[in-house]
């Protein structure tokens, strides 16, 4: 359930409403912080994937806690060992660089197999595979501080294909020669619910974690929802704030990763035609998983809004734009 609400208040992103004091831990930032009855706040933070991440969870005993903590950095690790772009002995690295992975781990076949099924649900608005236009559009901007030529786009082009990625369970191929993904549209999402799920099975039942992407498991120990400051993607003021309960909240903008200062260049692509998604400034989706959200609130920022609104009836989550006039809309709550 969402609650969406009008605010002033001056933050940078989406941000957690209320912060706790900091202590360090075996080269580990921890929030500690007594609760009025017995529970206590231990909070590790990081990054994750080139993106801010912290973890949450509030327990009766403080060394269980911080265990609970170190396995799932372990996890986070462990995937993201898998998944990151700039680790280039990746099983997403190995994949770019060789075209295949043979006997590829459990969890990049899931991801994956859940990518495709969000650019079949989109109509390919979500591709992983773009990563040749970034390639692109960078070397241009960085060679020339131009856009790459129409005729570069569209040859690019032909090796952007989310059909054209053959996955099982003995080896994940490109079946066309150049192709390369980015699984930065929906990776920070699936760690994310891996990491709340280890929690879950751990028996925390009020935790919130961010990886990147935010997921609120059951609700805040105080009994309140979660709430998380929503930022204008073009300042440093706030444009609302979103509370939620046992849901998963992302966030997409262009203007997170531009090439040039205008912010008319940047890091999220139409897969149709190669040019760049700039109908709308920001949107945000809340929904049952944070891979779900993560992945649509890509391909909503690509789709009109018709489309988006179309998938986000369908599948029963919360959808909001900020639009390019500076308009906060919900489109759809859940």
């Amino acid at each position: 359930m969402s609650v969406l609400k009008s605010n002033k208040t001056r933050r940078r992103f989406l941000k957690i409403v209320g912060i706790a004091s900091i202590g360090v831990i075996s080269g580990t930032t921890l929030v500690k912080l007594t609760k009025e009855d017995t529970l206590k706040k231990v909070t590790w933070s990081g990054i994750a994937l080139g993106a801010p991440a912290e973890i949450t969870i509030y327990h009766p005993n403080q060394k269980e806690a911080e265990n609970i903590l170190s396995n799932s950095y372990k996890k986070l690790v462990q995937l993201e060992s898998l998944f990151s772009l700039y680790n280039d002995n990746s099983q997403l690295s190995m994949l770019n660089k060789n075209g295949y992975v043979k006997n590829p781990d459990p969890d990049m076949i899931t991801l994956l197999n859940l990518s495709k099924k969000y650019a079949e649900i989109t109509d390919g608005a979500f591709d992983v595979t773009v990563q040749p236009l970034w390639d692109l559009y960078n070397e241009a901007f960085t060679k020339t501080n131009k856009p790459p030529t129409e005729d570069e786009i569209e040859k690019t082009l032909s090796l952007v294909d989310w059909r054209s990625i053959s996955v099982n369970k003995n080896l994940i191929n490109y079946e066309i020669n150049g192709m390369s993904s980015t699984l930065n549209g929906i990776a920070q999402g699936y760690i994310t619910d891996k990491i709340s799920e280890n929690l879950i099975n751990s028996g925390i039942n009020n935790t919130l974690v961010q990886l990147g992407e935010y997921r609120g498991i059951g609700d805040h120990p105080d009994g309140r929802p979660w709430r998380l400051l929503l930022s204008n993607p073009e300042h440093t003021d706030t444009i609302g704030e979103i509370e939620f309960t046992n849901a998963a909240v992302a966030t997409s903008a262009g203007l997170g990763t531009p090439f040039d200062l205008s912010g008319k260049y940047h890091h999220i692509f139409d897969p149709k035609n190669g040019y760049n998604a700039n109908k709308l400034l920001q949107v945000s989706v809340m929904a049952e998983t944070a891979a779900q959200a993560d992945a649509l609130a890509t391909a909503f920022l690509v789709l009109d809004q018709k489309a988006a609104e179309k998938i986000a009836r369908k599948l029963n989550v919360g959808f909001e734009i900020f639009d390019n006039s500076r308009n906060r809309k919900i489109i759809t709550s859940i």
